[in-house]
């Protein structure tokens, strides 16, 4: 299959962390379409692992649910940051840890269907407690929660953030829940 060719694209919305724009193309067909895209940084999620096989989550308010949802340390990748920089920070500014060590898990798209987003994802061990600084706009509370019981809470429906359930069950493929 051909990818389609990119003829132009325009800005519609320009936002505080993404903007959107709509990408005109042409199939090899010679038919034309549009899509509207949310371009958004590429970001990191970062699983805290204690030594006795707990984890570190957040509770924190997401504006777009207008709700409190539990879910890892993340964010974007600041300009000029590699991933790994960008999750050691995002993991001491949220949860207050500095990771002695990071695995990387792989990059996945979380909504390939409208946004350009791509997050990659830790998990962090040898955690040194530094004390959180979270920004301004964010509203978040960390805790510590039995690796078991996290499992439970995914498969559950209780935590349904995708990026942190896929982290709990990535890390627990490799052998991280035994």
């Amino acid at each position: 299959m051909d990818k389609p060719l990119v003829l132009r694209e325009e800005l519609l919305v320009e936002g505080l962390r993404f903007n959107v724009v709509r990408r005109y193309y042409r199939k090899t067909s010679g038919d034309e379409f549009a899509r509207d895209i949310v371009m958004f940084p590429e970001a990191v999620a970062v699983l805290p692992i204690l030594g006795s096989h707990e984890v570190i989550l957040l509770r924190q308010f997401r504006a777009p649910l207008n709700n409190i949802i539990i879910e890892a340390p993340a964010g974007v990748i600041d300009p000029g940051e590699t991933p790994e920089e960008a999750a050691r920070r995002e993991l001491e500014e949220e949860a207050g840890y500095y990771p002695g060590e990071l695995v990387r898990l792989g990059s996945y798209t979380p909504s390939p269907g409208y946004s350009s987003e791509v997050i990659h994802l830790y998990y962090a061990v040898n955690l040194e407690y530094r004390g959180a600084r979270p920004e301004k706009y964010e509203v978040l509370e960390p805790f510590k929660i039995p690796l078991s019981e996290a499992v439970k809470m995914v498969y559950s429906g209780v935590i349904n953030d995708m990026k942190t359930a896929l982290l709990i069950l990535l890390y627990c493929s490799r052998g991280g829940c035994a």
